[in-house]
């Protein structure tokens, strides 16, 4: 596995050196079709470096916002959606977007986006919103934190276990986990993680830079869900951050990055505009509003990879149903 990865290193490091990303971004530059890439990430770690599951250093955080600053015009989610639509001059817009809504999106990374004057999207668990909580797969990162490891991260461990667990039902996956925690954690060894408080929501609102969209109120595969349970967590999520923060909430993050098309109408029927998948690629014109792709950047500590990364998903713009 470590050897696998160096070579795919390697060549990722090769791509660079050879300045194909560059080259490639230049070309897409000059097509009279705009293009929206979407940005995403879960957490920013402090400059401790301590570490945390689905987290990027701040240091690394900052020299992404540099990168894709000099690349992009970065607007917000809402507003590259509507550009794909009016904008006939072309041009490379980017999104910077963030799951979950833990509390160091405002600690660690809302100084970096107002130090670079940069707007970004924050997907709200509502029911989550102002608590000490774990989620499942952060609670797996513990488990594994725990192991010896031979040839793997903890990382790649808990990607693994969790990429098992996501299309199970809740009580299922609570049940397995609760089960490995009495196995191999002790009570001092279960960290909760802070999520971020509708006061510290109100104050990012307030600044301009941060809107919010709707990550359901629970977290839940919505695929396993019966249409009113699923317009509940979608509606209600809604209604909550509408509320609390006095705005007008018209994006949605698909938990998991699942749907069908059932889910994907019933979002369409809650009220949202647009809806952001797991699916890796850039969007245009063409592009299904409630399928739009992404760019996963949380695991890449290295901005000539992430340039890499850019530059592969330039013209990959079809998308679909995932589940």
């Amino acid at each position: 596995m470590v050897l696998r990865r160096s070579f795919k290193d390697m060549a990722k490091d090769l791509y660079c050196r050879l300045g194909i990303p560059g080259s490639l971004l230049r070309l897409a530059g000059l097509s009279r079709r705009p293009r929206l890439f979407i940005f995403t990430y879960h957490r920013v770690c402090d400059a401790s470096g301590s570490a945390s599951y689905l987290a990027v250093p701040s240091s690394v955080f900052e020299s992404h916002m540099r990168f894709i600053k000099n690349n992009f015009k970065i607007v917000s989610l809402l507003e590259g959606v509507e550009i794909l639509s009016k904008d006939t001059s072309g041009g490379m817009y980017a999104a910077i977007t963030f799951d979950d809504g833990y509390m160091d999106n405002y600690l660690n990374a809302f100084p970096i986006l107002k130090k670079h004057n940069v707007p970004a999207t924050i997907f709200l668990t509502t029911d989550f919103i102002g608590k000490d909580s774990l989620f499942w797969w952060d609670r797996i990162f513990n488990v594994v934190s725990q192991f010896q490891l031979n040839g793997k991260t903890r990382e790649e461990m808990a990607d693994d276990i969790n990429s098992t667990l996501l299309r199970k039902k809740e009580s299922e996956i609570e049940s397995l986990v609760s089960g490995l925690e009495a196995r191999h954690l002790n009570n001092k060894d279960i960290r909760p993680c802070a999520m971020l408080g509708w006061d510290e929501a109100r104050e990012m609102r307030d600044n301009g830079l941060i809107d919010f969209g709707s990550h359901t109120k629970t977290h839940q595969n919505l695929c396993l869900l019966n249409d009113t349970e699923a317009l509940e967590e979608l509606r209600g999520s809604k209604k909550k951050i509408e509320q609390e923060l006095d705005i007008e909430v018209n994006v949605f993050c698909y938990p998991y990055g699942l749907f069908d098309k059932r889910v994907k109408d019933l979002i369409s029927q809650a009220g949202f505009k647009c809806a952001r998948s797991a699916s890796q690629g850039s969007n245009s014109r063409e592009t299904d509003r409630f399928s739009l792709n992404y760019i996963g950047v949380g695991s890449l500590l290295r901005t000539d990879f992430l340039a890499a990364r850019v530059s592969s998903n330039l013209f990959k713009t079809r998308n679909g149903v995932t589940a």
